[in-house]
């Protein structure tokens, strides 16, 4: 614990009693050599709100509803903002455009409440204190005049354009998309910055996505060091480096990835064993080639996982680790490391061995052909009989797990998953509903059971160790869950939902309209899912031991896993200081958690970005779609290809009303209600690239289908 913390810790315990900057000093033992450091400690929490400094000078926790006054602003394409409290219990709270004193999107602010909460609308607010600025570098596109030009912001929730002197332009030309660091906020007129970075020029491929990938801060380029080492990874195994481990090459084995993959980090074999089955899962072993402290770790670690942007990818490793020696292709000898699983015909793991082992895939599989041979019995697909039996075999196995899944209360999702055709170049072809078959289940099914099995013999061995957790979704998120499910006739009982809860409530809508939404709602009352050096539960799969140890290619916390798991298997565990790994581990969950909402966050800012590009040549156009969700400002409508998109009440002729109990929307002039999973009929309205935002208007003629 630092002496940050240390001292939050203090001020906030229910047995603190006010003290002095003097009585602080004393309790904490500061001498004269650390008595400045303390000081500037101080400084920075009252600048930051998290402390008070009373009027005799005492240091003091600030009051619940001091805390509740200090949040984020999240600011609306219309100019006007949300204040979003670090209370989670506590209500947004609506600014007006006049009341947001200069705050910007994403600013730490404290507020005032100037009109309280009423039925269905928000309370009022104002900004009194611009705590943290949250926007010190902007992506945008630059304008050039004479001795000046101005950036206008890509995130239109910025609000204002960016003054730039000539002397800060970095001579970028007229349209360049650029990076500017805001250098002055003054209190009348423009922020002022200047321009760091030029990304490229307006007609530049992928220049759209090339800016969210640097307006999220993404790595996006390897080290020169890394580049150098990358010149020395041979392409091949040689025979010294199977020393020591399993020869698996005669096990028969197969991958099974997307048709357009080209990193392929597990493989499957299965061979029957009586009435078990023993279940092979192979991951490619990247900790062999990627060593502790190099400059490919650094980068890797830099990045946390792989990021995918549909025609564009953000590989963690170099792509002669990522598509070459790591990646498991067909017909090539490939180090591995190796989980066998015994289990039997009620889905348990009776025993298990971990081996550094080599092995030769027979096939590479994708899963359309799989789906195809498995769910339609295309018998045409494969013409290997040994190939047709094993998977078969799979199949099997694979719902003997699914069942023993389901019957601990496990939660299996079925929401709707966008499928984005995009040319190399950026343009949509086509987006539809992915389909998930037999063989994408099965991949699936016999990666959690290897995690699980990994994570169990560490918890087994009370050995510091990275988890995958998935805490229980909180009591307000829960609350509005079970108010949404109300509204569409679905009553919950009981004050605690469980795992096993929301699966029969995923079995209750199953084959309905509703299902879809259902599944959008349920995913937005979980938790996020994170890594964590303290074992917890997984709700999600209601599990207590749970990792990632199936994808080292594409991400860094499998990479932890395998280096701890080669330990095991050399029986050097033992050695190492444990101490030292928790407080490491520590580090690196909270880092390996925050890369992965960042690659989310980028990737969902994509795919919204290619959803825009795709449906702008609709605009005018009808659909049909179910509502998602509604509002007191308008209904989020979801249409059958995935593209989302809303209806606001103020652009229609009709007047809306927004029924809070019930979560219902009443046309005041057609007399007629709408529910949470209505199918209904739109218009494509409008399409804004920039915010990501699709808008509709209501067909109130269609007949809407409850």
């Amino acid at each position: 614990m630092n002496l940050k913390e240390l001292i939050l810790n203090l001020v906030y315990d229910s047995d603190y009693i006010p003290m002095s900057k003097k009585e602080l000093f004393s309790y904490l033992k500061v001498d004269k050599y650390t008595r400045k450091a303390v000081e500037d400690i101080l400084k920075d929490l009252e600048k930051e709100n998290k402390i008070r400094i009373s009027n005799k000078k005492r240091i003091m926790p600030l009051t619940e509803e001091e805390l509740s006054l200090t949040g984020k602003i999240s600011i609306a394409q219309g100019g006007y903002g949300f204040f979003i409290s670090d209370n989670e219990d506590f209500s947004d709270v609506f600014i007006k455009k006049d009341n947001l004193n200069s705050a910007h999107n994403n600013d730490r602010v404290k507020i005032e409440i100037i009109r309280e909460k009423a039925e269905g609308k928000n309370a009022e607010g104002r900004v009194t204190n611009i705590i943290e600025r949250a926007n010190e570098e902007v992506i945008g596109t630059y304008q050039k005049n004479k001795g000046f030009g101005f950036v206008i912001a890509d995130d239109k929730s910025f609000g204002d354009d960016i003054y730039i002197e000539d002397k800060f332009s970095k001579k970028a030309k007229n349209k360049d998309k650029v990076v500017v660091e805001i250098i002055n906020y003054p209190k009348k007129g423009k922020p002022e910055g200047r321009i760091t970075e030029i990304i490229g020029s307006k007609g530049d491929k992928n220049i759209d996505v090339l800016s969210l990938i640097r307006a999220h801060n993404l790595p996006y380029e390897f080290s020169k060091e890394t580049k150098k080492e990358t010149l020395y990874i041979e392409d091949f195994v040689s025979s010294i480096e199977l020393n020591g481990r399993k020869d698996l090459r005669e096990l028969f084995t197969v991958t099974i990835d997307g048709r357009d993959s080209k990193d392929f980090d597990d493989a499957i074999s299965i061979e029957k064993n009586g009435k078990n089955y023993d279940l092979y899962v192979h991951i490619a072993d990247v900790a062999h080639y990627v060593k502790k402290g190099s400059a490919i770790d650094d980068d890797a670690y830099e990045r946390g996982n792989s990021t995918y942007l549909f025609n564009v990818v953000i590989p963690m490793l170099p792509e002669k680790l990522s598509n070459g020696i790591c990646s498991l292709n067909p017909n090539e000898d490939r180090l591995s490391i190796s989980l066998k699983m015994t289990v039997n015909p009620k889905g348990k793991v009776i025993a298990n061995d971990f081996y550094e082992a080599v092995i030769n895939s027979d096939y590479r599989l994708v899963y359309d052909d799989v789906n195809n041979f498995l769910d339609d019995n295309d018998e045409s697909i494969y013409e290997d009989e040994l190939l047709k039996e094993k998977l078969r075999d799979f199949d099997k196995l694979r719902e003997i797990l699914s069942n023993m899944r389901k019957k601990r209360g496990s939660i299996d999702f079925n929401f709707s998953e966008s499928q984005i055709d995009v040319t190399d170049d950026g343009k949509v072809l086509n987006i539809s509903n992915l389909e998930r078959g037999s063989g994408n289940k099965m991949i699936e099914e016999f990666m959690l059971c290897a995690n699980e099995c990994v994570a169990s013999l560490f918890a087994y061995m009370d050995f510091p160790f990275i988890y995958r957790i998935h805490e229980k979704p909180s009591e307000e998120k829960l609350e509005s869950f079970k108010k949404a499910l109300q509204a569409v006739g679905l009553n919950i009982k009981g004050s605690e939902l469980h795992p096993k809860d929301f699966q029969q409530i995923l079995e209750d809508v199953e084959g309905k309209d509703i299902e879809k939404v259902i599944n959008l709602l349920m995913l937005r009352t979980m938790q996020k899912a994170k890594y964590s050096e303290t074992r917890d539960i997984h709700f999600g799969l209601s599990t207590n031991f749970y990792t990632h140890f199936t994808s080292p290619i594409r991400r860094y916390p499998d990479l932890i896993v395998h280096r701890l798991l080669k330990k095991y298997i050399h029986n050097k565990i033992a050695k190492l200081n444990q101490t030292s790994l928790e407080k490491s581990l520590s580090k690196n969950a909270e880092h390996l958690s925050m890369t992965e909402r960042r690659s989310e966050e980028c990737e969902r800012d994509v795919e919204d970005l290619f959803k825009c590009k795709y449906m702008r040549r609709f605009v005018g156009d009808d659909f049909y779609g179910n509502i998602s969700s509604i509002t007191d400002f308008g209904m989020f409508i979801e249409l059958e290809n995935t593209v989302e998109g809303l209806f606001m009440y103020k652009f229609s002729e009709d007047r809306y009303d927004y029924i809070e109990e019930t979560m219902k929307a009443f046309n005041a002039d057609s007399k007629r209600f709408y529910s949470i999973g209505d199918r209904v009929k739109i218009r494509v309205r409008d399409v804004d690239m920039y915010q990501g935002n699709i808008d509709f208007d209501m067909e109130v003629d269609y007949e809407i289908i409850s």
